[in-house]
């Protein structure tokens, strides 16, 4: 019996890629492909995107967006579990993060990695103590001194402390014991010392000498209850105060900038009896822009104990200077806002579709662009 081979499915393929091959080879060759390197972004509506990539936490990534069109500019590594900031003033990323020399395994490395901002390309790293806090993406793991000389990064061994970085000579300055405090809050004023939200209620204030290690430290009053109504570790910078919400929906403002921290106000979100039940939420639930006079909350309905980080139903928006709510809008399922430099706008994070929801304020409320962005985006700051 002679052998049906066009019943053979590896063979019919096979005779298929050949002929395929010898119909391209009749043809005349492709064009030489030819490298280019893209131009610096121009952009200066950008925001830069934290993305914890949860499901392959050692490949973070720091997205860049085009806040104006909505267009995808670029991406910077992260590696695991890295924290960034802007530093505007010298255009520049500066990112804590580590790697395992194995992937998965392997000896590891802590490394503070600088980043020029706008072509994306990498300057300089400096190595740092493996005790960073590998944590999700929240304003105050790291931040930088006012002046830009110190950057400090957050440890947790699980012994809380901070890594203070001489950024002026690239190398590592002290390591400075917080036990009982969390997070870092630094003053626009001065540049030798910063804060800390302490489990006690009190916030801890570290100044730091000319070589930056630990000159003195000052303990505040109980400035907040812990049990009963929690701050998100969250701070929105206005000078030297820094605005928090509470669990309970409730602002309060804290000044850094003397030698010891100081409760300068304090209201409620609630004003009114219908917004009862309702809680703030999120990684990044404030925003504030001194500037208008305007701060914006993530909100939810029926709020309970755990319910401090569910998605946003609406936003809320209240004028700082009558504590009154001017503006309800969708919550776009947001888990974090960041205002824009001029105020005119408000970026939010919908954590359910991975999408950047840029929004125009005024006249009223209204969607400019929405861009899907990574895989678990977390935390927005604005160029």
């Amino acid at each position: 019996m002679t052998p049906d081979f066009s019943r053979v499915p590896c063979l019919s393929c096979a005779v298929a890629v050949l002929g395929l091959c010898l119909s391209f080879g009749a043809r005349a060759d492709l064009p030489t492909e030819r490298v280019t390197v893209a131009p610096p972004i121009s952009a200066e509506n950008r925001v830069y995107i934290a993305d914890i990539a949860i499901n392959n936490i050692a490949d973070g990534k720091l997205h860049v967006v085009d806040t104006d069109t909505g267009k995808y500019l670029g991406v910077v590594g992260s590696g695991f579990t890295g924290q960034h900031v802007v530093n505007k003033a010298s255009r520049e990323l500066i990112i804590a993060t580590g790697y395992l020399s194995r992937g998965q395994r392997g000896t590891r490395t802590d490394i503070v990695e600088v980043w020029d901002a706008d072509s994306l390309s990498f300057k300089y790293e400096v190595i740092i103590p493996p005790k960073r806090a590998m944590a999700l993406n929240y304003e105050g793991i790291v931040r930088l001194s006012a002046d830009g000389r110190w950057f400090f990064v957050q440890n947790a061994t699980p012994a809380s402390s901070v890594t203070v970085v001489d950024m002026k000579n690239r190398k590592v300055a002290a390591e400075i014991a917080t036990p009982g405090c969390w997070a870092i809050y630094v003053p626009a004023s001065r540049s030798d010392r910063f804060s800390s939200l302490c489990g006690d209620g009190t916030v801890s204030t570290v100044v730091l000498n000319s070589s930056g290690q630990q000159a003195s430290r000052a303990v505040s009053a109980k400035l907040f209850d812990p049990d009963k109504d929690p701050l998100f570790m969250q701070g929105e910078e206005d000078g030297d105060t820094y605005h928090f919400v509470s669990y309970l929906g409730n602002i309060s403002s804290i000044a850094i900038g003397g030698k010891t921290a100081r409760l300068i106000g304090k209201w409620s979100l609630l004003t009114e009896a219908a917004d009862n039940g309702w809680r703030p939420s999120g990684y990044q639930p404030l925003a504030v822009h001194p500037g208008t006079g305007r701060l914006y909350v993530t909100m939810h309905s029926n709020g309970y104990d755990g319910s401090h980080k569910n998605p946003a139903e609406e936003i809320w928006g209240f004028d700082m200077n009558s504590k009154k709510r001017v503006v309800r809008m969708p919550g776009y399922d947001s888990i974090a806002l960041e205002p824009s430099n001029d105020g005119k706008r408000l970026y939010a994070i919908d954590i359910m579709k991975a999408e950047l929801v840029v929004i125009d304020l005024r006249p009223t409320p209204t969607v400019h662009v929405k861009t899907q962005i990574g895989a678990v985006p977390i935390q927005i700051e604005a160029y």
